[in-house]
């Protein structure tokens, strides 16, 4: 394995190998983060990389806007996020926005000297917009392409509408609309998963996926749960993308697994690293899921998010009115929720059953 920087080795008392991450002074100054000790090398090198690139990105943000030119796409980037667009998007929606533009700024289309954020935004052509899509396309994925096209179809309307440029190459592409995701988990799936992520020490992440599950809830929201969200056995919070209110009663089994769950002495956060007490980064967090699941031989397709769906979907097959899985999803409209709750064998035998049960034909 490569040398990864601020990542080191140290022998304890017990013979035991500890992986440190030391981020130096000026890096914790400027991104706030801290030294942690981890038990294993794979999961302090990711947490190492990630630190390493969220200063990456604090130094390119600095320069970027000293060398930016007004004009340019990238000042056309600088230019939306002072508008209220952009104030209005949810922190989920701000993260893959950056994320998104992160890769598409830094593009050089069809053989250019310049990087994309460098050129001249009032003369990005439909040319141009396809060349994007097409590579975009062909280094990432289809999917990628279309969310690239249409952040940066949203970036040219409201830089239209401020006044920053007079035209949209971005518009009438024909992209396609992301594909509904349908991913069912098995109820013996859960609860391999949980099995192994206590088995592993990461009994906080099996205490996540029972939430998700039986909450019907979205994984961003549950991993910022804290103490305080559980009250008398009811979780109260608000949906950070929707902003809707809820409070949801625990379901037994999360009644008997959060009295075993002892609070971290660092913060009162319900989902947090074992190894240090503080909460998961989205990279770190996705690695030792991973872990877990190989762990414990689970299909690399099962995402945490699916477990969303799949509880939604077990309420409707017991029978849960729509409004009953509503108050429980948070959704403010049936054609939304129509998306989470999948079509099974259970809910048509149920159909049938509730058509024919006069015996009339």
């Amino acid at each position: 394995m490569s040398k990864v920087k601020h990542l080191r080795s140290k022998k304890v008392a017990s013979g035991a190998t500890k992986w440190e991450v030391v981020p130096p002074p000026y890096m914790k100054a400027a991104i706030k983060v801290t030294y942690e000790v981890f038990d294993d090398q794979n999961t302090a090198t990711a947490y190492a990389k990630s630190i390493a690139d969220q200063y990456s990105d604090y130094r390119r943000g600095i320069k970027r806007q000293i060398h930016i030119q007004e004009d340019s796409v990238g000042g056309l980037v600088m230019a939306y996020k002072k508008t209220l667009a952009w104030e209005k998007l949810s922190p989920n929606s701000k993260r893959t926005y950056n994320d998104i533009l992160k890769g598409v700024l830094r593009m050089r289309i069809g053989g250019s000297s310049k990087m994309f954020q460098d050129m001249l935004a009032r003369k990005i052509t439909v040319e141009h917009a396809e060349k994007v899509y097409a590579q975009r396309f062909k280094d990432v994925s289809e999917h990628n392409a279309n969310m690239s096209c249409k952040v940066l179809r949203r970036l040219w309307k409201v830089g239209d509408r401020i006044g920053k440029i007079s035209h949209n190459p971005f518009v009438g592409m024909g992209l396609t609309a992301t594909p509904e995701r349908k991913i069912l988990w098995t109820q013996e799936q859960v609860y391999k998963f949980v099995d192994t992520a206590d088995e592993m020490g990461f009994a906080s992440l099996g205490t996540m996926a029972l939430l998700c599950y039986d909450l019907c809830q979205r994984p961003g929201d549950m991993r910022k749960l804290t103490w305080k969200n559980l009250d008398s056995e009811i979780f109260d919070f608000i949906q950070e993308k929707t902003k809707a209110e809820m409070a949801i009663p625990a379901s037994p089994r999360l009644k008997k697994r959060l009295k075993k769950v002892s609070i971290s002495k660092w913060h009162d956060h319900i989902f947090f690293y074992e190894n240090t007490g503080r909460p998961y980064d989205r990279r770190l967090y996705n690695v030792v899921m991973n872990r877990i699941k190989t762990k414990a031989n689970l299909p690399k397709h099962l995402q945490m998010r699916d477990l969303r769906r799949t509880g939604a979907t077990e309420m409707a097959e017991a029978g849960c009115t729509n409004s009953e899985l509503r108050s429980v999803t948070g959704h403010k409209s049936m054609e939304v929720l129509k998306i989470y709750v999948r079509p099974t064998m259970k809910l048509a035998q149920e159909a049938v059953n509730k058509r024919f049960a006069s015996g009339d034909v």
